[in-house]
């Protein structure tokens, strides 16, 4: 039972500042990972469209995370947004959520460590991507149960290289433009065969929903609200960190679309970025580049094992599982304060997930998507309703009700138009949908037929000076 749960489970330490939770939180949501692995992949896709896809894609990510933050504020616990939507909307969709979840975090990780190799084949060639993709995952899985502050600095070096390569290639770009930017944003092209043709609303609908998605990912801090001092400041931080993903994610995709000297050759390279550094760099320089590259993907995939392990802890503590897996997973770790059964958990599974290939990663990124907006927003309307949420001092979403109808308007939209691209996007949605449908099975066979229902734990979340 989730009483019983709830007792066993050990708490989490307040150890962290709202600028440890940035760091982590910017490290997993890795503005290089999105800009280099999904952003190319993109990319291979929309053309020059990859540019506005990531513009549109980043206004929409700020209106659908007002409602992540102003849940997050309300319900700071580490199940994320499983637990907030729960709170709001009932733990029946709190479950569809993590449903939900249980498909997008092993796609997440997997996806991040498939670019590790590409972006060491200037240094290494011969590096195979999936066995690399495992190996990234093993070593950063080992290093996620360390104690959480010590990541946190761990981290935060690795975003300062992060965040200088993704300023590198952007100066690169804009600073010797082929091309001007009236004519990437209003008349973005793709080629097939060395041909251009016009962007399909199809092909836009994908790359936006998978942009917006990309550039998505500040609610992770929410994963680290019981481990903050004042955890009713997450859901400000949340927005703060919005911002500065769209300005670190748009500039060096812009800078891409308008710096690449031979386009239809630098569009269909299996690593679009790498190709544009060597159109404007020395090799050393390239070769530098591509390092920090690597090593800020490295940084996203561990500090993403190290988010999501409080995600899966949470599931233990919910008694979402049979009691012998929920007790395995709220374990502890004695000296580190971590949740290492979990964190393992997520790390292993993740790996198992590399051998999808990275095609299929991004579009299941991209259902995924659209169906966690459909219900952060329901909950976030629902919960400002009923007075559950923008309470007291808690975060509270500007102009309410408008960015939720906004939001549920615009993933119907996407929705839609994402089953318009019968080769892709229509595939991804039928798998989330599958999910959607097994996780309310299991909701109501199994976790509705427990003596006296199931309901997910509720933590106290008083302030820690």
């Amino acid at each position: 039972m989730a009483t019983q749960a709830a007792t066993l489970a050990p708490g989490l330490k307040r150890t962290l500042g709202p600028v440890a939770v940035s760091l982590l939180t910017l490290s997993v949501l890795s503005p290089a990972a999105s800009v280099f692995i999904t952003g190319a992949d993109i990319i291979h896709q929309a053309g020059t469209g990859a540019a506005l896809a990531f513009i549109v894609g980043g206004l929409l990510t700020l209106i659908f995370t007002f409602a992540q933050a102003e849940l997050g504020s309300a319900f700071p616990f580490a199940g994320g947004d499983y637990a907030t939507i729960g709170q709001a909307l009932g733990p029946r969709w709190g479950f569809v959520q993590f449903g939900i979840d249980m498909l997008s975090t092993p796609v997440l990780l997997a996806l991040t460590a498939s670019g590790i190799a590409l972006y060491l084949h200037g240094v290494a060639p011969v590096l195979p991507n999936v066995p690399t993709a495992i190996a990234a995952l093993a070593v950063a899985t080992v290093l996620a149960v360390l104690n959480v502050r010590t990541n946190a600095v761990i981290t935060g070096v690795f975003l300062a290289i992060e965040l200088s390569a993704l300023a590198l290639v952007s100066v690169l770009g804009l600073g010797s433009p082929a091309r001007g930017i009236g004519e990437v944003l209003t008349a973005p092209v793709t080629f097939t065969g060395g041909l251009a043709a016009p962007l399909t609303l199809g092909i836009a609908a994908v790359a936006i929903s998978a942009a917006s998605w990309a550039i998505s990912g500040s609610g992770q801090a929410i994963y680290f609200a019981e481990e903050l001092h004042d955890p009713v400041r997450v859901g400000r931080l949340v927005i703060r960190i919005t911002l500065a993903s769209i300005v670190t994610m748009v500039l060096p995709v812009l800078a891409l679309t308008i710096g690449a000297r031979d386009l239809p050759a630098t569009l269909a390279s299996d690593s679009p970025f790498a190709a544009l550094i060597a159109q404007h760099a020395s090799p050393l320089v390239a070769t530098l580049i591509e390092l920090g590259i690597a090593a800020a993907i490295f940084n996203a995939v561990m500090a993403g094992v190290i988010c999501y392990g409080r995600w899966l802890w949470s599931s233990g503590r919910d008694a979402i599982w049979a009691a012998p897996i929920n007790r395995a997973l709220i374990s502890i770790h004695p000296r580190f304060g971590s949740p290492w059964v979990a964190t393992i958990v997520v790390g292993v599974t993740a790996m198992g997930f590399t051998l999808l290939g990275l095609p299929m990663l991004v579009l299941l990124s991209a259902a995924n998507g659209i169906a966690n907006w459909a219900l952060l927003n329901t909950a976030a309307w629902v919960g400002r309703q009923h007075g559950v949420t923008g309470q007291g001092d808690a975060y509270r979403a500007p102009l309410f009700p408008l960015p939720n109808i906004v939001s549920l308007v615009v993933t119907a939209v996407l929705a839609v138009m994402t089953w318009q691209d019968a080769e892709t996007g229509r595939t991804g949605e039928l798998v989330v949908a599958g999910t959607i449908i097994g996780a309310l099975l299991y909701h109501r066979f199994v976790l509705a037929q427990r003596p006296g229902g199931w309901r997910m734990v509720a933590p106290s979340f008083d302030r820690v000076s």
